[in-house]
């Protein structure tokens, strides 16, 4: 029976040192408004439109994308993730396969080639990304350096004080809690002292 007992707080114990491998596991969202504004330089025929960008990194290593777009001067002919601040026209990073509102891809090391003065590795893309130094524009004919851009941004998280949705990362930190408090109750259950 002690074998028992020491096997459920054993799990306990597990669950409570694999939380933070847990939440620390969790993919990254960023994303941003593209507008002509943003584009540098500025499109020579500005155009009406705008469009959103969002790119979950998997914590795989895996950038999954999607980008939408209306009132465009034609069909896109090029959409790329780009190194540089908000102020630089920067090398390409990441290719887009692009096509009708709204397109989207996957994104594997297998398929990075290093930028001339850009990052090197694919490790090194994926921080430029997530430190702020990356942006997204959608090429088109009347517009070939670019029509819509906008500067890729980590997404906040929900404020569960709020009462908004909760993420992925806090419905698997609520499961394992709630298996770590229910292993421990079964073994105190179990060896508690018997009521007379």
């Amino acid at each position: 029976m002690k074998r028992s007992a020491m096997a459920l707080v054993g799990v306990a114990l597990v669950a409570l040192v694999a939380l933070p491998a847990v939440v620390l596991a969790a993919d990254e969202t960023l994303s941003t408004r593209l507008t002509p504004g943003a584009e540098v330089p500025p499109p020579e025929t500005p155009g009406d439109g705008s469009g959103r960008a969002r790119v979950v990194i998997g914590e795989d290593g895996t950038l999954e994308y999607e980008v939408t777009y209306e009132g465009l001067t034609g069909e896109p002919v090029a959409s790329h993730i780009h190194f540089g601040a908000a102020d630089v026209a920067g090398p390409v990073m990441i290719p887009l396969m692009h096509g009708p509102s709204p397109f989207s891809g996957t994104f594997t090391e297998a398929d990075f080639a290093p930028a001339t003065d850009g990052p090197q590795t694919y490790a090194e893309a994926l921080d430029a990304i997530r430190d702020g130094n990356a942006y997204v524009n959608v090429h088109t004919e009347a517009n070939p350096p670019g029509e819509i851009r906008g500067q890729l941004r980590a997404v906040e998280p929900p404020d569960t004080a709020t009462g908004a949705a909760t993420s992925g990362t806090d419905t698997m930190t609520i499961i394992v809690l709630a298996i770590g408090a229910l292993a421990f109750l079964l073994a105190f259950r179990r060896f508690a002292p018997a009521r007379r």
